[in-house]
């Protein structure tokens, strides 16, 4: 029998008692790979659902994809379930308006979360940058994609983006459950109905696979997460290999400190992140601030050639892996609301493991000698746009961000 438990008592136990969050035992996950496999998944469970369905996400824009999932969803409203939706104010601000009526013509609730412009600028900047799906109670989604057409590929080609989502059976649907209900509520003010409905079972949520999961809900606040305490505590863990996908990075100075100290200790410390195709040029200039002090450190920096990469993996000596929706940097340790999974089975672990090496495959390595000679043009621009973006990305992080660096 291949041996699914992870990291065994000493990562988990430090994960659980600095987090404050424990395990659940007997749950199934499914990595879903790029939109050609997430999509077919959500509608799937859609399709599947009798009585209720709960979904909360940051991006919803436009294209096949978008009408798919528009009219999915509002088919089964017209047959009688619950549909609850809770779309990010700024995230979805290029939603499809003909499938934003599709959805609320049939029956579909949707709100949209912290609306931009409202008369609260204080939380203009705190988003919610969760993806969370619930149907019947049941069955969970989540991950990194956004409900838009540059999704709907396999991540080979520069209008298909990489990402990966994941399709949760267990008791840790409870975790994505109450991600999308404090939205919801948030939301619910200016909209009819409670926190409970008919449509509520509260089933029991029973074994339905072996793989222990942790599922952590950061909150959009200024200082530490529980996604940074779950970060650090895996860099901690790590004897052997750390491995991390992110769109791009920028470090608080504790987090650069961290990895470069884990590199120091003889881990293998590998880092993929975008390369040619990008989505915001000013976020990925900042990252690059991070670059040579990694590098010099022995980190490995690679970036992923074929398309605009999206996926946030962390994994750990093969044994444990963090995904869900959170970035490797600043603002979304601390700055967005996030869902993570903590999963500690080698076997799921293992195959983004093999993800990840297919992903290499197909990127480029940083050398440290080439960045070191890059241009000073180049270098003007990292810092221009890290001063630019210091307002959005850490001063509203005192606690985890510390002082510019």
């Amino acid at each position: 029998m291949t041996e699914r438990t992870g990291t065994g008592s000493r990562g988990r136990q430090m994960l659980e008692q600095l987090v404050g969050v424990p395990f659940s035992e007997g749950n199934r996950v499914d990595v879903l790979k790029d939109g050609d496999q997430s999509f077919p998944a959500m509608l799937a469970g859609i399709a599947a659902a009798r009585r209720s369905i709960d979904l909360l996400w940051f991006v919803w824009g436009g294209g096949a994809v978008s009408h798919e999932v528009a009219g999915a969803l509002a088919a089964r409203a017209r047959d009688g379930v619950r549909v609850r939706i809770v779309l990010d104010g700024y995230g979805a601000t290029h939603m499809d308006r003909d499938d934003l009526r599709r959805l609320r013509s049939a029956g579909c609730t949707v709100a949209f979360y912290r609306p931009i412009p409202s008369i609260r600028p204080t939380v203009w900047n705190l988003r919610t940058h969760r993806r969370a799906m619930v149907c019947d109670e049941t069955v969970g989604f989540t991950g990194g994609i956004g409900i838009d057409q540059p999704w709907s590929g396999d991540g080979s080609s520069p209008g298909n983006w990489r990402d990966t989502s994941y399709r949760v059976q267990g008791p840790a649907v409870a975790g994505l459950r109450s991600a999308f209900t404090a939205a919801w509520m948030q939301a619910q003010v200016r909209l009819e109905g409670g926190v409970v409905s008919d449509a509520d079972r509260f089933p029991e949520l029973g074994l339905a696979g072996s793989t222990p999961v942790q599922v952590l809900r950061t909150p959009s606040q200024p200082g530490w997460s529980e996604a940074a305490v779950a970060i650090a505590a895996l860099l901690h863990s790590a004897r052997d290999r750390v491995r991390v996908t992110s769109p791009y990075i920028r470090l608080p100075r504790w987090l650069r400190r961290l990895v470069v100290e884990t590199a120091g200790r003889g881990v293998r410390v590998q880092v993929l992140v975008g390369g040619p195709h990008v989505q915001r040029p000013s976020v990925h200039l900042q990252g690059e601030l991070d670059f040579q002090p990694l590098l010099d450190a022995g980190v490995e920096l690679w970036r992923y050639q074929p398309s605009l990469l999206h996926s946030k993996i962390v994994t750990v000596d093969g044994a444990i892996a963090m995904v869900g929706t959170t970035n490797f940097d600043t603002r979304s340790l601390a700055l967005n609301e996030q869902v993570c999974l903590l999963l500690d089975d080698r076997v799921v672990t293992g195959l983004l493991d093999d993800h990840f090496d297919e992903d290499l495959a197909r990127s480029a390595r940083v050398r440290p000698e080439e960045w070191r000679s890059r241009g000073l043009r180049r270098r003007a621009l990292e810092v221009a746009a890290d001063v630019v973006g210091r307002p959005l990305r850490g001063w509203g992080a005192i606690g985890l961000a510390g002082r510019p660096s």
